[in-house]
């Protein structure tokens, strides 16, 4: 066993409309904690007090409401904390990602009283690998059936400008957040186009299929987060199944083995003052 690695355990959360698995989390609503080895029982936001990423896997069976999350501008009007993030497709299904060109907040607005913002919103019909970047102030929402893993910032500010006609179990609509989330929205963000690899200002996140090895070896201040997305693979001999994952802290290294498993490897450094 890599002694340095750390393997959670698992966070359910469930909704109206699905449920989501988080993975790898040292946000105060629902830090992660250490499964095993010299470190179990630590929470990770008490060993990295500035982890700067959520992982999630997100699950909908039915679709999510339309949403938008500040930026790191935004958020001094609209509240909350920044959140821009990441989706790459785990299996076939649609997800909404931006504003046809040349909408305006005002539009958005009106749309959301006539309950018609379906219209306004570019749809992707996504296929498994398929990989979207979903800035801060961009309106997203993901649909019907769709699976994937996210990555974003350590953040759980969500502002819900429609949804979809649903009630909630009560009965009732549930809330909507209109006024900050058009101080959050920026309509003249482009639609984003899918990718197979991304290099944000945040993480920089590949997918291997590895028939193999992988050597892999974190610097300074950087962390590494294996996933696999299908199949079994082992970090210096020690097996993990398909969906389980590992974060490999600074200063650590490690050898990826696997006979032909799609990995999801997310590279990124620690918040510094």
């Amino acid at each position: 066993m890599n002694e340095r690695r750390l393997k959670f355990e698992e966070r359910v959360h469930r909704a109206l409309w699905g449920f989501e698995r988080w993975e790898i989390s040292a946000h105060a609503s629902d830090p992660s904690v250490v499964a095993d080895g010299p470190c179990a029982g630590c929470r990770l936001d008490g060993l990295f007090p500035r982890f700067p990423l959520l992982f999630k896997e997100i699950n909908a069976a039915t679709r999510l409401s339309v949403q938008v999350h500040p930026n790191e501008s935004s958020c001094r009007l609209a509240g909350g904390e920044p959140k821009s993030e990441m989706w790459c497709a785990l299996s076939e299904g649609p997800v909404y990602a931006g504003l046809r060109p040349g909408t305006d907040a005002a539009e958005v607005e009106t749309a959301i009283g006539e309950g018609s913002v379906g219209e306004l919103l570019v749809r992707h019909d996504l296929r498994p690998g398929d990989v979207i970047f979903i800035p801060g102030g961009m309106v997203h929402a993901i649909g019907d059936g769709a699976r994937v893993y996210e990555v974003q910032q350590s953040s759980d500010t969500t502002f819900r400008l429609y949804d979809w006609g649903r009630t909630g179990p009560d009965g009732r609509p549930r809330e909507l957040h209109v006024g900050p989330g058009l101080l959050a929205l920026d309509p003249k963000l482009p639609p984003p186009e899918t990718s197979q690899s991304l290099d944000t200002p945040f993480f920089s996140f590949r997918q291997t299929r590895l028939s193999g090895e992988m050597p892999l070896m974190c610097g300074d201040g950087e962390f590494l987060a294996v996933r696999s997305a299908d199949g079994p693979f082992s970090l210096d001999g020690e097996p993990f199944a398909a969906g389980e994952c590992f974060l490999l802290p600074p200063e650590s290294e490690g050898v990826l083995r696997a006979d032909d498993s799609w990995l999801l490897i997310t590279r990124f450094a620690t918040v510094r003052d």
